[in-house]
């Protein structure tokens, strides 16, 4: 289940290429920094804490974990000697850790520094949000409510670098989870700063490429510096790279322009503006993604528990409109949950959202139908809602969007507009103090469970806990289905049903844009990889 918040207009989704045909790169150039932007600001550098993309953005430069993904999206050995095939019927995976890995602060990568961490995550007194991308571990759910000690989960330490995993049944994302999601922590540190491990860059260890410098927590800018002590150091070629946070899209252009940065995300009017400049546009790349935006409907509110008004918000909104006009970055309408381009229905050969069918068309005498059927169970008289969302400069501009479709196709509502900075707006979800919320959700898992799993009971990010007994019932059967065409006809039956609930109501299916220096080789841009792998970066 590697997924993770992110903003509501995605930043860009990042893997760097290879250095093939890169020619000389000269010792000045490799000392020379990288400026770029980020539109939100870090949560943590704590892994089993985070559950913001950015904060993995940033892990994804200094913390590895088993496997890792190559420049090509490709699962390849990290930590681990080689990718291991399971044995017990797909359930045991046992691994050979690479004897020269070192953390940053000069101590041995062990095997238990994996069973720490793993263990800590699905601690139930950690309270980390994500412990459910264990849920597939032995004994998971008994470690998690507390019936079992953390001792329990199927890891463990074979020796001083060999590592066991067991799990509960087959996971066929296991590799991916293993390369993206299953990181490691050093467990001298943790065992020194205890739940102030990674709440700045002092109190964390780095194993991967580069060391986090310069971040208190609070920051909006901060450094990574290549790391001497990891293993494939020589193959990293930029010893430094500054990151800053600019959220206003129209800034992050002009300090491109002007060449304070090589590599920023625009957005929404920004990029018309680009595409009006030829050397803008010459360095401009926009690539369709598989994370969405959505809305969350708390069922614990008035509105969000009417399941008239949730059905009226959904087809009120024109999203081809909204994806065209307002977003103008080449995303496109989400039909269902799962966007188009994750997998491959075995049943048809079609796209699997496509298979599913589209829930989400626009009907404006539809919406004011139902509202009307909705406004009289709530008593009649004027309503109000408030839409949480993130305070960057894209996703306001669809809130407002919203805002004017459901006021106009639903006489009487008064929609209100939030706008938090990423990680207030995710504490506000996590306490299930909003109406409804707008966020974004990126996976790079190539399974329509990266985005379905997402209303299952348990799951954190079903924020009112609601649970639908025959949805449930349809993701369990799926999770045990080997036969493959089985398997996804009740993965579609389940986002059907989803849609049928409608406590999640998709938006859009994201497109990431960006500025890339041309003075910046081996940079491009993945479907599903969400995070920037700058060991790959040289500057030409």
């Amino acid at each position: 289940m590697s997924k993770r918040i992110v903003m509501g207009l995605m930043g860009v989704a990042l893997v760097i290429s290879g250095l093939a045909g890169c020619g000389k790169t000269s010792e000045a150039s490799q000392n020379k920094a990288l400026n770029v932007t980020i539109p939100s600001e870090l949560q943590t550098a704590d892994p089993n804490k985070a559950t913001d993309a950015y904060s993995f953005y940033m892990m994804k430069q200094t913390t590895e974990g088993l496997y890792r993904l190559n420049n090509q999206g490709k699962v390849v050995p990290g930590m681990a000697t080689k990718v291991v095939k399971p044995t017990n019927h797909g359930k045991t995976y046992t691994f050979n850790l690479r004897h020269n890995a070192k953390w940053s602060n000069g101590d041995t990568v062990t095997a238990q520094d994996f069973v720490t961490s793993f263990r800590r995550q699905v601690d139930p007194t950690t309270k980390a949000q994500y412990a459910n991308r264990f849920a597939s571990f032995l004994n998971y759910a008994a470690v998690q409510s507390g019936k079992k000690q953390p001792s329990a989960l199927g890891v463990k330490a074979l020796g001083r670098y060999k590592l066991q995993v067991t799990l509960s049944k087959m996971n066929p994302s296991f590799n991916y989870e293993a390369a993206t999601e299953y990181l490691p922590v050093n467990r001298r540190l943790v065992k020194k700063y205890g739940s102030k491990y990674g709440t700045n860059a002092n109190r964390v260890a780095a194993n991967g490429p580069y060391v986090l410098k310069n971040w208190n927590g609070t920051k909006t800018s901060w450094r990574y510096v290549k790391n001497t002590k990891y293993y494939g150091a020589k193959s990293v070629k930029l010893k430094r790279i500054n990151v800053q946070v600019t959220k206003d899209a129209s800034t992050a252009e002009k300090l491109f322009a002007s060449g304070k940065v090589q590599e920023t995300q625009i957005s929404g009017t920004t990029i018309a503006g680009v595409a009006n400049n030829a050397k803008l546009k010459s360095q401009m790349r926009k690539t369709l993604t598989t994370a969405v935006t959505l809305q969350y409907f708390n069922p614990k509110s008035k509105l969000g528990a009417n399941a008239d008004f949730r059905k009226a918000a959904n087809v009120a909104l024109d999203r081809e409109q909204l994806t065209k006009k307002v977003n103008q970055d080449g995303s496109k309408p989400l039909l269902n949950l799962v966007a188009k381009g994750v997998t491959t229905d075995p049943n048809n050969g079609k796209d699997f959202a496509v298979s599913t069918g589209n829930y989400t068309k626009h009907n404006d005498a539809l919406a004011k139908r139902l509202w009307a059927k909705a406004k009289k169970a709530l008593g009649g008289g004027s309503q109000s809602i408030t839409l949480l969302t993130n305070d960057s400069d894209g996703t306001k501009n669809v809130a407002e969007y919203i805002q004017s479709q459901w006021q106009k196709d639903m006489p009487g509502l008064t929609v209100h507009i939030t706008s938090l900075p990423l990680q207030q707006q995710i504490s506000r979800m996590f306490k299930q103090n909003f109406d409804v919320s707008m966020f974004g959700w990126t996976g790079d898992e190539p399974d329509p469970t990266t985005d379905l799993d997402l209303f299952m009971k348990g799951n954190s990010i079903n924020f009112g806990n609601y649970v639908d007994t025959k949805y449930n019932r349809l993701m369990t059967k799926a999770s045990t289905e080997t036969n493959a065409k089985q398997r996804m006809t009740l993965l579609k039956q389940a986002n059907r049903r989803a849609m049928q609930v409608g406590i999640f109501n998709p938006i859009y299916q994201q497109s990431s844009v960006s500025l890339v220096s041309k003075k910046v080789g081996g940079i491009h841009y993945s479907t599903y990889s969400v995070s920037a792998q700058y060991r790959y970066a040289y500057w030409k």
